[in-house]
């Protein structure tokens, strides 16, 4: 069992600016010669950290600062986390030198077998351990990288097999780094809500791959974070993301991801807010507009897919603007689509 993250830093908190969510970005590649979707060039990279000096944000280490939400304490103005999915070696190479130079903290969240297995495209534990000697969190991101839910629909086993991915990743990471994170990323972001309830009761705090910020109403087993590579790379492009604030919701109130509805409604009730301008609230799946419905008192609204979705992932993000125009309030809901379980082998029900 992780142990519950109790300590809480007072130097995160700047002056009198304050403020009351964290926005985090992620990233895979830092590298000018990976896949473009899931990479950040080294030019980009290092604009986007000049950049962030330059505005005054403040690069925080993430435990710490959602330790702090989530116990309704404030952050200082314009904070930002930095995470790092799979333990890439271009991270090692290209991401934590400048970072270093920088004096920011960041998170690693590592996959253990191919570090295991000294794949030349992964760091070594060597590597990562000096990095956690200079401000780097080491977390864990699974034994193999699976799909962990995938299989819950349809097969008996799935929790067990999930829980001792992670647990045996978290063991591993504990005798070569020397030290534990209560911190856990999904692979691939997929989770469901029995996982995330295992989770919660082994005391981890997760993070999916949806887009979105950090406030005291988040899912602390299903926190998003900002995609930070491919056409979202530079500093233009992350203006509204680094800026942005969570969409007021109940967000533990959100579906179970993981359906086999091939057209899953997303139906959610707002909170007040003297902030967000409702009537703008926009909502794209997949990245295309969609139809957004409200209730006749403006309390909830719901977005359906217009037709069927295809097996496999989609995110629906869902955003508002502040009612002077910016900053924009966000929300994104993963559908992890799987149509048909294989019948005479889905699994008992424990109740």
């Amino acid at each position: 069992m992780v142990p519950k993250y109790i300590g809480l830093i007072v130097s995160l908190i700047s002056g009198s600016a304050a403020a009351e969510s964290l926005n985090v970005l992620l990233y895979h590649h830092v590298a000018d010669d990976t896949p473009f979707s899931t990479s950040t060039t080294v030019a980009d990279f290092t604009a986007q950290l000049d950049d962030f000096v330059e505005k005054g944000y403040q690069i925080v280490n993430l435990e710490q600062a959602v330790a702090r939400i989530r116990a309704g304490k404030p952050l200082a103005q314009k904070s930002l986390a930095l995470t790092f999915d799979d333990g890439f070696s271009s991270v090692c190479k290209n991401a934590y030198p400048e970072l270093k130079k920088r004096g920011m903290p960041f998170t690693v969240f590592v996959t253990t077998d191919p570090i295991d297995h000294h794949y030349p495209s992964y760091c070594t534990w060597s590597q990562l351990k000096e990095m956690a000697q200079n401000g780097a969190t080491i977390a864990n991101h699974t034994r193999d990288h699976a799909h962990l839910v995938r299989g819950a629909l349809s097969e008996a086993p799935w929790l067990t097999r999930a829980q001792d991915n992670i647990s045996q990743a978290q063991q591993r990471i504990e005798n070569k780094i020397g030290q534990t994170s209560a911190l856990f990323a999904y692979p691939y972001g997929e989770y469901n809500n029995t996982l995330k309830q295992w989770l919660d009761v082994q005391g981890y705090i997760a993070f999916g791959q949806q887009s979105g910020s950090i406030g005291t109403t988040s899912d602390w087993q299903a926190l998003p974070r900002f995609n930070a590579a491919g056409h979202y790379a530079t500093p233009k492009a992350l203006k509204l993301k680094i800026t942005a604030s969570p969409l007021p919701v109940d967000y533990q109130q959100l579906p179970d991801p993981l359906t086999q509805n091939t057209q899953p409604d997303l139906s959610v009730k707002v909170l007040p807010s003297k902030r967000v301008y409702y009537p703008h609230l926009q909502c794209f799946l997949n990245g295309q507009a969609i139809d957004v419905v409200w209730n006749s008192s403006q309390t909830q609204f719901s977005a359906t897919p217009p037709k069927p979705l295809t097996q496999g992932r989609h995110r629906l993000n869902c955003t508002a603007p502040h009612r002077q125009g910016t900053p924009y309030y966000w929300l994104s809901q993963q559908w992890i689509v799987v149509p048909e379980a294989l019948e005479g082998n889905k699994p008992t029900p424990t109740g």
